[in-house]
């Protein structure tokens, strides 16, 4: 019966009494008892917070690099490579890469503005750019824990 049992969990992961099972890579099957399936509305919404607060995280990160960009060089930030050499190639694949988000959300919001585009532009843009702020997002988190010292 144990056999069996093994067996069935190897296949369906979630038992009726809400335990939990998992397969290792080496195929020895794991028991957590008291992991529960269902973590309750509070715990999504939990999530669903931490999630927001990494994208604001990136977006902010993203809002500053684009504005000393802008600062600096006297013309906004733009998907463009203009650099002449393998640093001024690399500072603005950097720049790109973390301050995409701004580049983006400004362009879409001048595109509403100036071009008359449609809303639907102005809401699809805005999912990229909040996707893109939620990866960089990650990555500012991470930088600035390492930096105090929480790893």
């Amino acid at each position: 019966m144990a056999a069996f049992i093994g067996l069935l969990s190897r296949i369906w992961p979630i038992c009726r009494s809400g335990t939990v099972f998992a397969l290792d890579p080496l195929g020895i099957l794991n028991h957590f008892p008291r992991e529960r399936v269902n973590k309750g509305l509070t715990a999504v919404l939990f999530d669903f917070l931490i999630v927001g607060y990494i994208a604001c995280a990136g977006f902010v990160a993203a809002g500053v690099l684009g504005s000393l960009y802008q600062l600096i060089t006297q013309q906004p930030p733009r998907f463009a490579f203009d650099g002449e050499g393998l640093l001024p190639f690399l500072a603005g694949l950097f720049l790109c890469v973390f301050a995409g988000p701004f580049i983006i959300m400004r362009n879409a919001i001048r595109g509403r503005r100036i071009e008359k585009r449609p809303l639907g532009w102005l809401v699809a843009s805005s999912t990229i750019a909040g996707m893109w702020s939620m990866c960089s997002g990650v990555m500012v988190i991470n930088v600035a824990l390492i930096m105090i010292g929480f790893s």
